[in-house]
């Protein structure tokens, strides 16, 4: 299974046609599009609050994306981070929004925490994807 972490970022509607090309380590480097910014925090339902603590960057700072096009590396790989866990919860729950809504309940594998609130980190998306794989198994207990 390869997950559309593309799509989960806005596929064609932030990429544009060149969607087929996308190279996402060029992308992450150079920085995403604030399109993508854009799509993932509609698609998540983030609250201000959520977006402080997963992208690490203050409101005022998210304020003026509006006059960029392109975002910086590290919040950029932040952002994939989020679209990598939504596009592969997407395929293993088979929709979006059943994907958006694993994501915000609370697991007794993350100590009651919800998946959104773990992934502020690498290791904290990698228990997520952990947790995702062994629901594709049949292995999530």
């Amino acid at each position: 299974m390869q997950p559309d972490i593309v799509g989960a970022l806005g596929g064609r509607q932030v990429f544009g046609t060149r969607l087929r090309q996308i190279d996402l380590l060029e992308e992450v480097e150079r920085g995403l599009p604030t399109k993508a910014y854009n799509v993932i925090s509609k698609v998540l339902g983030l609250t201000p609050d959520e977006e402080d603590r997963l992208l690490q960057v203050s409101l005022r700072t998210r304020a003026r994306w509006k006059h960029r096009t392109r975002l910086d590396p590290v919040t950029s790989d932040r952002i994939v981070r989020l679209a990598r866990v939504l596009a592969l919860a997407t395929d293993v729950l088979e929709r979006r929004d059943h994907a958006v809504e694993w994501l915000r309940e609370p697991a007794d594998a993350l100590g009651g925490r919800t998946p959104l609130e773990v992934m502020t980190t690498d290791l904290g998306a990698e228990k997520v994807t952990n947790l995702l794989y062994q629901m594709e198994h049949g292995i999530y207990a």
